[in-house]
């Protein structure tokens, strides 16, 4: 019932302004206001597409809707899908209310983005395509697992360039599609009519590659935690264009225009994540992950996320937000693989390490010794970083190991010491930290 939900979500016009940078858009609360501007919208769909984007831009659903505090919590999964299943108008949420219909032989030699006939929105869609691309920089011949591919552009540039791809869709008209877009290629593409949370394979695949569709997943965990017995060892798992973005809840219904409209007359799920929650699940699950963007589109978002193998650079990793805000500042310096701490430095780590110990390499650039603790489950142990050193290697035991390290000392500033102009607050530069028996 709701009344027993922990804590109370309520999605506020001031948020969504910050949001969507949305300050004349209009903010509706109720379903019948909310058809209203679906007809709208309908109605200037057939000017272009471009008006109906626009048109969808005008508005948000607001509501005040409780959910349980614990992101992570059957509770909290539950409220969501209820607040799908009021908006929809559906009895439950079930795969087929992916289908998204279209007209084959119109669109087989024209798929979105070209039918929309926008420069804009064609032109988003290259950029995006060819960020992911780019930043995968995936080895000849590499195997890939694309999920969701929908009109099968992505699909075809993998395909053009020699990648062996398997596309899994829920979608079969989408699939047949994508054989009919890529029937001359010397690479065929496999096709499997399967919801991505079904997909299980016996090849294991170099990328699993999200465009556009992992906010579509009916139980995002259970995804993640599948696709470790779905790509390589040293393979990736990536999320382009998805929303990733500060949201005022871990995760849920988006309920920007376009993403109503999507729900309320398709039945589709539209979900979003909030950065620290989107990151600090992907370093719970065992994977490591390196967010990368670019001003020149905001379609150009990847995640790439790696298997952590029980090894992490802080340098090296994206931290969760709100984790990225108790250590210092980043290093400018690429060549410099290191991260400093401020006074108490949190990360996140897999939960389901079975390890007796973990080994930290520390350096202290301070001209004096630093006292630190480092808290790893319910031990806190005490290290003396001597002055100068580099590298130097330090292990600490596990004891009840609760997914979390955090590393507390004291802070100094170079500009005051070396009179550098660096003025960072900077405690010790930790290289790497691994867990071992």
């Amino acid at each position: 019932m709701i009344n027993i939900f922990l804590g109370i979500v309520r999605i506020l016009t001031k948020i969504y302004k910050k949001i969507n940078h949305m300050e004349n858009c209009k903010y509706i609360n109720n379903l019948e206001d909310l058809d209203a501007e679906i007809a709208k919208a309908d109605d200037r769909a057939k000017i272009s597409d471009d008006q109906l984007r626009q048109a969808l831009s005008e508005f948000c659903y607001i509501v005040d809707y409780p959910l349980p505090k614990d992101p992570y919590s059957q509770e909290y999964y539950e409220a969501q899908m209820q607040l799908y299943l009021n908006i929809s108008g559906r009895k439950k949420y079930i795969i087929t209310n992916e289908h998204s219909p279209f007209n084959f032989e119109a669109v087989k030699n024209s798929p979105f983005p070209y039918f929309t006939k926008s420069p804009n929105t064609v032109g988003e869609q290259l950029i995006a395509q060819g960020f992911l691309i780019k930043t995968m920089n995936l080895a000849a011949d590499s195997k890939i697992v694309e999920f969701g591919p929908g009109w099968g552009n992505t699909t075809l540039h993998l395909a053009q360039m020699g990648y062996k791809v398997t596309a899994v869709d829920c979608e079969e008209s989408f699939l047949n599609l994508i054989r009919y877009r890529t029937r001359n290629l010397a690479a065929q593409v496999e096709t499997l009519n399967k919801d991505m949370l079904e997909f299980t394979s016996n090849v294991k695949y170099d990328a699993a590659v999200f465009f556009e569709c992992f906010h579509h997943c009916a139980n995002h965990l259970q995804l993640l935690k599948n696709l470790h017995n779905v790509i390589t060892d040293e393979g990736l798992i990536a999320f382009a264009a998805e929303p990733i973005a500060d949201f005022p809840y871990p995760w849920g219904l988006r309920l920007d225009g376009m993403s109503v409209w999507s729900i309320r007359k398709f039945g589709w799920l539209e979900l979003g994540f909030e950065p620290s929650y989107f990151m600090r699940t992907l370093l719970m699950l065992g994977w490591t992950p390196k967010r990368y963007r670019s001003d020149i589109s905001p379609l150009t978002d990847v995640i790439v996320a790696k298997k952590s193998h029980m090894y992490y650079e802080p340098s090296e990793i994206t931290l969760p937000p709100d984790e990225c805000r108790t250590w210092a500042d980043k290093e400018t310096d690429p060549n410099l693989k290191l991260r400093f701490t401020h006074a108490k430095s949190v990360m996140t780590c897999a939960q389901n390490i079975d390890a007796q110990f973990v080994e930290f390499c520390i350096s202290n650039y301070a001209p004096f010794d630093i006292d630190a603790s480092i808290n790893i489950g319910s031990l806190t142990q005490s290290i003396n970083a001597k002055k100068s050193s580099i590298k130097q290697l330090y292990k600490i035991p596990i004891q009840e190991w609760n997914g979390k390290i955090t590393i507390s000392s004291k802070i100094w500033k170079p500009a005051k010491v070396f009179r550098n102009g660096d003025n960072r607050e900077l405690g010790l530069g930790i290289h790497y930290f691994c867990f071992i028996n």
